[in-house]
């Protein structure tokens, strides 16, 4: 009877994961075999697919444009585990000590996550016009010196940068804000009693009590960072210096229709994130957490 039971029961679950399973085949498992198998063509995107081998591999190996590219990542990947993390832990630390208009300040903080990347990089590219936006204002009050090309290969990428720190420290903090209300607050008042700064409470017991939920931003940071797009492009279209693998990838599958370059760009970005994934993931395991 009770086997009946279990039986019955397997089968429902089986059947109400089939759509799921369905979805994720269709949209997910053959998308991602078919940009497997178009690396290895000479394909425009349109007509019949050319079996090459790894000639775009080879190719995509004495490209300099993927260097440039790949070490941009790198540096993006540099700068969203450190400045926004460190900013949103500091100001998710000092929020739990405000009690009146905690909501409105977190609410305030977290907006710009919510408005669209075209919208916002189309806004900010204006401000960093050099004969517009905020350079009239720094010419205006004697800052001349900071009255420079913000958009120039020397300084795209971290101006760019700093945008999209805008849109997602926010997020950020939200995250860092439900670890911190869950610790104990018993160990703040002991600190109290010991006579503990500020400083030494968020060094000593807010940091490692919230050391997963670091750990787990740190590692989604640096996935993201090698797949970034949106605002790099609307900012700058990947112009020398702010050039990325996405971006090289888009560039080369859609304005040069070399779909099967492009799909070798996909790969290997595919393969940097389970690198980073496994790796990250086996350090872990080495420090016990």
């Amino acid at each position: 009877m009770n086997k009946n039971k279990i039986s019955h029961f397997d089968k429902v679950t089986l059947l109400t994961l089939i759509p799921i399973f369905l979805y994720h085949f269709i949209l997910v498992i053959l998308p991602s075999m078919n940009t497997i198998v178009s690396s290895f063509t000479n394909w425009n995107g349109l007509k019949t697919k050319d079996f090459i081998g790894l000639d775009n591999y080879i190719e995509l190996f004495h490209d300099p444009n993927f260097y440039e590219a790949f070490s941009n990542n790198l540096k993006w990947m540099l700068i969203f585990i450190t400045i926004p993390v460190i900013f949103s832990i500091i100001m998710g630390f000092l929020l739990t000590k405000v009690n009146t208009g905690r909501f409105i300040l977190r609410m305030l903080y977290f907006l710009p996550y919510v408005i669209s990347a075209a919208i916002a990089g189309k806004i900010f590219a204006a401000y960093f016009n050099p004969f517009l936006g905020i350079n009239t204002f720094f010419s205006n009050v004697g800052l001349d010196f900071l009255a420079i090309d913000w958009l120039s290969p020397k300084n795209a990428l971290v101006t760019v940068a700093f945008v999209d720190i805008w849109h997602w420290w926010g997020f950020l903090l939200v995250i860092f804000m439900s670890a911190l209300q869950q610790i104990d607050p018993f160990l703040y008042e002991s600190a109290d009693l010991e006579g503990a700064s500020e400083t030494q409470k968020l060094w000593y017991i807010t940091v490692p009590s919230i050391k997963q939920t670091i750990t787990f931003v740190i590692l989604v940071s640096m996935v993201w960072s090698i797949s970034t797009f949106d605002y790099v492009w609307v900012m700058t279209k990947g112009s020398v210096g702010s050039s990325i693998l996405s971006t090289m990838m888009y560039k080369n599958s859609i304005l040069k229709y070399r779909a099967g370059y492009g799909c070798t760009i996909a790969i290997i970005q595919a393969f940097i994130s389970f690198v980073i994934f496994f790796g990250f993931s086996k350090i872990q395991q080495k420090m016990g957490d």
